[in-house]
This record gives C-alpha cells, structure tokens and sequence, in this order.
C-alpha cells in the first residue's frame, strides 16, 4: 500500500480523536480541524487547531506538529504526535499488516491502561450464595437480617424460613439447575425464597408484579421455569404455588445435602431486546460474590444496612440483598412510594439508621430538587443515565458527610462494572471510574484494537462478574461476548456504549453507538417497542424516541404513521398488554409521512422537534378548568407532562406520567401553591379535579387520610 495512502488513513484515525483532546475547555464551538501534509511544508494552512508535517530527511522521515494554543493542549498535541510516530513505525516495520491491527498505544500506554484492570482482590469465590448465608446465620444468629414497615427478622429467622421453603420446594420436584419464578410483593418473604432456591442449587427468575400477563407468560416460557411463586391466584401454564396461603409453604421429605457450587447459575435476570423479544442474562454465583465481597468501591460490613430502593426484577437488587447478608448487615424494605418523597426518604434513613443505597439517577435528581439533605450520612451509589455535575455538587454540599459513588454496569456483568468516588465538583460530564475489584475494563477501536488516553470507542467489560451468556440465544451471546483485551485473549462483553479513558485513567461516558436507552435506570432497546407498535392494526411506521427535554426526567415519545387515524388512547392501551409500564410512551404523535433525511433514512432529529401533541388520551374534549386553583393546577399538570392541555378528569398517569414525574409535579404544585402538599394527594387523587377536591376536604378537615395507592414505577 502506497506510503501517502497509509498516513491519510490514519491522518482520518487522529481527527476522530480531537473532539476529546480539546477537553471541556475548548475556546470555540467549532469542530477542531486537522491538517496533514505530506511531504511538503505546513505553512498556508489558516485556521487549523491541528497540524501535522512532514519531511524527510537524511535518516528517516521527520514529523511536525503544530496546534492552536487556545483549542488543544501541548500535552495534547504531543499525545496525539506519539499515536502517529508510532502508527508510521508499525507500517515501516511490517508493511504487511492489515490496517485494521495497527494500534495508536505504544508500549508504554498498553503498560499504563493494563494497569487500570490491576483489580485482582480475594474474596470467597468457590463458595455459594447460600453457604456464606449460613454462615452469617451462623456467626450471628440474632443480628437483624431484615427490616420492614411491620418489624423485624433475624438471621436465625430468615434463615429457618428459608429451609422451610425449600423442603417445599424440593417436595415439589425442584433440583439442582431448575429454574423457580416468583413473582412477589417486597417482604421478607422474597430474601427466603431466594435462599430457599439457592439452597436447593436451582436458579430464581425474578419476575414483575406489574408485568403484562403476555409479557409474564413469555418469561415464564423462555426461562423455562418449573414453578411460579405467587401471593394469590395467578393463572399460568406451569405449576403455581401461592405462598399466601399457609399449607403451601409446608415440607415434609428431609433435604437432600447442600448442592451446587459458584460456577452455577444464580439467577436469570431479564432485558429489553433489540429484535422486540427480552432476553435472559445468565448470571452465575461467583459472579454475584463478586459485586459483595472483597468490593473497593463501597465500604460493605456488618454494620452496613442497606435500603432497597427499587424493583424486585431491577438487578440493583443483587447488590442491596446480598451486600448487606453476605457481609452480616441488613436489608431494609420500603414500599415503592418511600423513596419518591425526599421527606418521607430521610425519615426512612433516621429511623433505621440506612447507611447505604443506590438510586437511579433520574430518582436522585429528583430527590435532591425536592431536599438534597435527605441523603446525609449514608453511601450514596447513583447510576443508570447522564449524571448531572449541578445536582452532584448540590447534594455534597447539602449532605458533608455523605460519599457520592457513581457506578455504572450492565445486567451482562453483574450490576455494576465500574465506579468512580466522586471527590470534587465537575463542570462537565462526571467519570464513570475503573474497574471494581475482580473486574475489566478496555475501551476498544471498531476492529477491536484498544484506544488510548483521550481516544473514544466501545467498552468492553469482563472479569469475574461477566454472565455466562444470554438463555437460549446462542447467535446473541457469540455476538455481544468476544474475545478481546490488552495482551491476553479476555471474554469480554461488548456494551454498546462510547466511552474514553481521560488523561488521569478515568472513564468518562460519551453516548451510545446504538438506539439502546436508559428510562428510570431500566434498559430499554427502542426497537422492542417500536416492533410492539407496527404489530398494532393500521399502524405502518413507527419510531420512538428519548425525550430529554423534561429537565432531570426523561420520557418516551412514540411516532408513527397509519392508513386512518387512530386512537392514541387505544395504542396506549394495547402497549400496556405488552410492555412494562416504563416502556409505554407517554405521548403519541401520528403524521402523514415519516420526515427523510437526504439519505432516505428516518430523521430523528427532525422528529425530535414534532412537539408531543397527543399523550395517548381519547381525544373527547372533557370538563374544562374553571376556578382559578382549577386552572392552576390543570396548568402545572400540563407543565409538568409536556402537553397543551389538560381537562378537569384527565388521570396523570393515562396521560403518560409516572412516579418520577409524580415527584415534579408533586415539587411543582408546592411551589406555586404555596400549601403543603404530600405525594400522596397525587397518588390517591391523581385527576384535575380530584387532587383539587382532595386539598379541598383536607384544608377544611372533612375526610380522613385515604389509604395509599400503589402505581406501577
């Protein structure tokens, strides 16, 4: 290959580098220009940020660089001088290789981002979950392994419950590698049931309370469950065991002894799918021990009690449960509604002394918007979206004597994958971190070649905590699970997401590389929606699309066309069969024609500026506001989703809000109320006209606290 051709190449490879060089103190706005010259002089090249030269001369070919010093650092500029001396070097010394195994790290950086993935610690990696619970039970049989609304359990408890369901189970034909559902209000009786299912060495599918019907019965098929665990009648093609009533949960045949080791699967966790059906990660033992012991991101013990914050199909649960009764700590339980109000959270904390939990990061947006006090003196982990530097630097402020860690992984490697102990203010994008402990992190080219310092491609994940694939899905897992890595030939998982590694070997997250998403912590492909919606009667096109244009709450804007103009209120609908309620969109759009771009694809960004006209309410006009508190409120409800209007009994939720957005518009109405309201009133009353009514009756004492609803999160 001709030398000119080579340079010009890789000229293209240093200009994707520049957005990143120029770091967050860029003096313009407009992309950093490259400029290579071969062969020639630099001179008579106005404007560039960026200039490289050559020459050659009596001994070799000498290269030049000049750079903008208001645009890129000298630092910069030598960084990126040294990936093109030693691209030119790899290409004199083996002009036969490929391009694509060129590598910009020299020797010296290969050494310095080996070192970043240096995580080896100990931890109890042959053991099982279960046999280290025991162990606990053992240690300290009368330590609180949980607490919850209506007391208290000890490990002794817990651990006699767990047994006790277990000779159930096993009484019921369950071994070593079954698969047992359950699908469970939050009590103490999931953290037995787990055990119970680990003891017997099977795997536990957790499974939506809230879930569709359709979308149950097709976890329930894929994981190819034995049983479902339920409280109350449930209809479903395999055997059901309500656990509500008292002579299902009797063993009588003595226990096999204890089975399984860590190399086996602890559960099977369930994600969104880019083809439109879910797929289950397989997630071993080892893998969770991982996470929980021997950790460096969080201080974990038995003085650690950690809240649970989230859904029990949320794989953040992993970390909340076995953090806490690996370590002899305890796990304390809340309604759902708890931790949505920052006043009812920090009374929470005070009360069972909580000094750990993670939020998702829309959730600690909002709770530091309403008290960012709330969260002081506990270990606070944020993670599954953007993190904003502004609501960071207001909850260190408000709460001195909290630590922030701002963690990130997917399901595919075990919650977490990577953590950074936020120290200092940031006025851009907050790192993501390293590795935790037992883990890996590359970031890599598209031929899989690892970047260097400032260089944006994939993450690559691995170590330890790595899942041993996807069930059933062959083709997916030898797709998004390679081999790969600095010097060795690591399985890695590819996540799809942009990353860099910053100048001090921190990770700092750009985007994605595909239409995946983050809504409320959940993993959404937006496909798998978009297929739900093409599958509706009429419906041609559909596309959906992140809205972020909610302040700290993203939203779901659905976009389609159809031969006759249809319901949105009916599409809305017929999701909700389908779909978990964060996957509903919350507005739907219909148009005559999907907008193109030049290259006759779907523009995205032209949709992205369609104002969100219809939110999926039947189009019958309603009660209009009248009273001047009437019109107040429909006017923040409005605000607050997005939409033009809204009538007197339109309900907040079929309008597409959901629990996040209840804590705006809960943050709203005080403030320009200027009364006190409770995050109940919205729960409860969650219309125009019934939230007026009910602020009514409590301002003049004529009716009692109302009994809380639950609203699917």
């Amino acid at each position: 290959m001709p030398a000119g051709l080579s340079l010009a190449r890789h000229c293209e490879a240093v200009e994707a580098m520049l957005e990143q060089l120029g770091g967050p103190g860029r003096a313009t706005d407009e992309d950093a220009r490259l400029v290579c010259v071969v062969d020639g002089a630099a001179d008579g090249v106005p404007g560039a940020d960026l200039v490289f030269s050559g020459e050659a001369v009596p001994d070799g070919f000498l290269i030049h660089v000049a750079c903008h010093e208001h645009v890129l650092s000298a630092e910069a500029a030598e960084r990126a001088l040294g990936h093109l001396e030693h691209l030119l070097e790899q290409m004199a010394d083996w002009p036969e290789r490929p391009i694509d195994q060129l590598q910009l790290p020299n020797r010296a950086e290969q050494a310095l981002l080996e070192s970043f993935n240096e995580t080896r610690r100990p931890y109890p990696q042959g053991k099982t979950i279960y046999t280290l619970f025991a162990e606990q039970a053992l240690a300290g049989p009368d330590r609180i392994a949980v607490q919850y609304a209506d007391g208290a359990i000890t490990y002794r408890e817990l651990h006699e419950h767990a047994i006790q369901l277990a000779g159930m189970l096993h009484d019921r034909g369950v071994r070593h590698h079954s698969r047992v559902a359950f699908a469970l209000d939050k009590s103490p009786r999931v953290l037995a049931v787990i055990l119970a299912i680990l003891r017997l060495g099977a795997a536990y599918v957790p499974v939506d309370k809230s879930a569709p019907s359709n979308r149950r019965d097709f976890l329930l098929s894929d994981s190819e469950a034995d049983l479902l665990l339920t409280e109350g009648t449930v209809s479903a093609d395999i055997p059901v065991v309500d656990l509500a009533m008292p002579e299902a949960v009797a063993g009588s045949a003595p226990l096999p002894g204890t089975v399984g080791s860590s190399r086996d699967v602890a559960y099977v966790m369930y994600t969104s799918g880019t083809t439109g059906r879910p797929k289950g990660v397989l997630v071993s033992q080892q893998a969770v021990l991982r996470l929980v012991l021997g950790a460096d991101y969080v201080e974990l013990s038995d003085a650690s009690v950690i809240l649970q914050t989230g859904a029990l199909a949320f794989d953040a649960t992993t970390f909340e449960f076995w953090g806490a009764l690996l370590n002899g700590g305890t796990v304390v339980l809340v309604p759902e509604a708890t931790v949505l109000s920052a006043v009812d959270l920090a009374a929470t904390i005070s009360r069972y002394g909580v000094n750990t939990l993670f939020l998702t990061t829309a959730l600690f947006h909002q709770l530091v918007e309403q008290n960012a006090g709330a969260l002081a003196g506990c270990q606070v982990l944020v993670g599954g979206e953007m993190l904003s530097s502004r609501h960071v630097a207001d909850a260190m402020d408000a709460c001195p004597d909290s630590s922030f860690i701002h963690v990130y992984g997917p399901t595919e490697n075990t919650t977490f994958s990577v953590a950074h102990r936020i120290d200092r203010r940031y006025p851009g994008r907050v790192p993501i971190g390293r590795p935790i402990a037992n883990s890996t992190a590359y970031v890599m080219d598209l031929d899989g070649n690892p970047q260097p310092r400032g260089v944006p491609g994939e993450l690559y994940v691995g170590g330890d905590g790595l899942s041993q694939g996807y069930l059933n899905r062959p083709e997916l897992t030898e797709r998004s699970f390679v081999h790969g890595g600095i010097g060795a030939s690591e399985r890695l998982y590819r996540t799809g997401d942009v990353v860099c590694w910053t100048v001090d070997g921190q990770l700092d997250f750009l985007g994605r590389s595909d239409d995946q998403v983050k809504i409320r912590g959940f993993r959404v492909e937006l496909g798998e929606i978009e297929r739900q919606l093409v599958l509706q009667p009429h419906v041609s096109e559909a596309v959906v699309l992140l809205d972020r244009r909610m302040g700290a709450v993203s939203v779901l804007r659905a976009y389609f066309t159809a031969a006759v103009r249809l319901d949105p209120a009916g599409l809305r609908e017929a999701l909700r069969q389908e779909l978990p309620e964060y996957m509903v969109p919350s507005s739907f759009v219909q148009l005559d024609a999907m907008p193109l771009t030049r290259n006759q694809k779907v523009d995205r960004g032209a949709l992205a500026a369609v104002a969100p006209a219809d939110t999926g309410v039947a189009e019958a006009a309603g009660r209009l506001p009248q009273t001047e508190r009437e019109l107040l409120v429909a006017g923040i409800f409005a605000r607050v989703l997005g939409v033009q209007q809204v009538f007197m009994d339109d309900d907040f939720f079929d309008l597409g809000g959901h629990s996040l957005l209840a804590m705006r518009l809960w943050s709203h109405l005080r403030a320009d109320l200027g009364i006190e309201v409770e995050l109940r009133h919205i729960l409860d009353a969650p219309s125009v006209a019934g939230l007026v009514s009910s602020l009514e009756q409590e301002r003049t004492g004529t009716t009692t606290r109302p009994r809380l609803t639950g609203r699917a999160s």
